[in-house]
């Protein structure tokens, strides 16, 4: 397993519910050495996780699996991931001879945070990306307990049309990777697919839900951006303010420009908070799913830090 930095931060002040709010930002295939906290290459912008992690606390010892969705089962259970699930599998997968267990992602008789959440009084809305069971209406956010959700189901999907490609998922699924992977809620979000670039779709949700919130209650958001997990795309004004970076390998080049777009969007989740009169009565943490991967495509830092995503 890859060592993780956990960035937590908390402002204690005048209270707006009972109990804080909570933000969870769950970063895809994040590289130790891709946050400005941990180097002074000028390829790394991060600005915003800079601020946050100097008024916050940095978890330097923290650890997560070597792949994406026993993490997010793990995340998402409460359990170590030996103890709910320790396979990338597709979606599809599927033992009929268990009925608890033999499908991808969480078991269906395991609770999970966003019941618990729900339980204590919490608000609980999701964006992003799952990869945690889809089986049945058990397996999604909304059978998990969350009540609102935008994303996607599977490891990845494509960031301009939200097809599944073999560039998104590594794979060629049963139907020849012919589907499109975006939901809202309880359906298929027809009216998305194909009108902007998926993050930006991801952070106006998450920004709604934000604007949307009654502050007496407490609130429970969960976004799992799709940042930067392959495939390497990225809107080209972002790109363009990486011009400076040439030679090998490639991938460094988009994958800079993704994480500078993560801080940003992240920043604006920060100031929308702030603009709501919440953030002093908000914990905030941010993580990664597991370490940068550092094969091709992908263009991930982790240094000085041994191996990467896949490293045991």
């Amino acid at each position: 397993m890859l060592l993780r930095a956990a960035l937590i931060t908390t402002l204690l002040g005048s209270v707006t519910a009972d109990k804080p709010h909570i933000m969870l930002m769950l970063a895809d295939d994040f590289g130790w050495t891709n946050i400005g906290l941990h180097t002074q290459d000028q390829e790394v912008q991060t600005p915003n996780m800079n601020s946050l992690a100097a008024s916050g606390v940095e978890l330097d010892r923290h650890y997560a699996y070597k792949f994406c969705s026993p993490t997010r089962c793990s995340l998402q259970s409460g359990r170590y991931p030996v103890n709910v699930n320790v396979l990338n599998v597709e979606p599809t997968v599927h033992n009929p001879s268990d009925p608890v267990g033999g499908y991808a992602g969480i078991p269906v008789n395991m609770t999970t945070i966003a019941w618990k959440m729900r339980s204590a009084g919490y608000r609980t809305y999701m964006t992003g990306k799952w990869d945690a069971g889809m089986a049945t209406p058990t397996h999604t956010p909304m059978g998990r307990g969350y009540e609102q959700w935008l994303g996607y189901y599977h490891h990845a999907n494509d960031y301009w049309t939200e097809g599944i490609p073999i560039t998104a998922t590594g794979t060629v699924d049963v139907c020849g990777n012919a589907y499109t992977d975006l939901w809202s809620t309880n359906g298929p979000a027809n009216t998305l697919n194909g009108t902007a670039y998926e993050e930006e779709l991801f952070t106006n949700h998450s920004l709604a839900m934000i604007k949307n919130h009654d502050p007496s209650e407490p609130m429970f958001l969960f976004h799992a951006f799709h940042l930067v997990h392959t495939p390497l795309e990225v809107p080209q004004s972002y790109l363009d303010e990486f011009d400076f970076i040439h030679g090998s390998p490639k991938q460094r080049k988009p994958y800079a420009a993704m994480v500078k777009y993560l801080d940003d969007a992240l920043g604006m989740l920060v100031e929308a908070v702030k603009d709501k009169g919440m953030w002093e009565n908000t914990l905030m943490v941010f993580v990664s799913d597991n370490g940068g991967p550092i094969y091709f495509p992908a263009g991930a830092n982790n240094y000085p830090l041994k191996g990467g995503k896949m490293s045991d």
